[in-house]
């Protein structure tokens, strides 16, 4: 048969060939950036990872570059916030389901007793019983960061970031299946003839 049949993973190879870079949240150890890497790996592509300290940051970056994308999470409680801000630069381009790294509560190694005080990104901060108080932090891998410095009793985690940072880990929840999204230049609007219906009717 010609043309030759593509599977859907090469079809969006060839449709994403033009990235350069992938943007999201950092620092190293986060679940968005185990994401990008997949995306990445996944699609073959050439496009290395800038971490960035939020979402809004690496939203920023993408708004002004037509050869760059960002890469976000369904779960971050501000992403609609951040598709709004960037809505006449920016769209929606693709979307894909990954398990998280394994969430953790995690504490300084010198430490035995559960923390009073955990800090933990808003996202998986229901992990936390609702005796140990919350402080919000950029994000999972920035979370175990404070924990290691010493300025946090605890942390809810990845468990990369846990062993990252040599902490100790207290309970283990297990991995998450996580929607994470692409969104990139209005003009590279890419999305699937399937996915442009389902979004004409919406």
């Amino acid at each position: 048969m010609y043309p030759p049949q593509l599977s859907s993973p090469e079809r969006r190879s060839r449709r994403f060939a033009w990235v350069r870079k992938v943007h999201t949240l950092g620092p190293q150890g986060t679940n968005c950036e185990k994401a990008a890497r997949f995306w990445v790996d996944r699609l073959s592509l050439d496009a290395p990872i800038v971490l960035h300290r939020s979402i809004e940051q690496a939203a920023t970056e993408v708004a002004v570059c037509e050869t760059e994308v960002m890469l976000g999470v369904v779960a971050y409680p501000d992403l609609h916030s951040v598709m709004y801000t960037h809505v006449r630069t920016m769209r929606l381009l693709d979307l894909f389901i990954m398990n998280t790294d394994e969430m953790v509560m995690a504490i300084p190694p010198d430490r035995d007793t559960e923390p009073l005080i955990c800090v933990t990104h808003p996202a998986p901060q229901a992990l936390l019983p609702e005796r140990i108080q919350r402080r919000f932090v950029a994000s999972t891998a920035l979370a175990a960061q404070e924990c290691a410095c010493g300025k946090a009793e605890g942390c809810i985690t990845t468990l990369a970031a846990a062993n990252r940072y040599g902490l100790r880990v207290l309970h283990r929840y297990g991995p998450v299946p996580m929607g994470f999204t692409i969104h990139g230049p209005a003009a590279r609007d890419t999305l699937s003839p399937t996915a442009t219906c389902c979004r004409a009717h919406l």
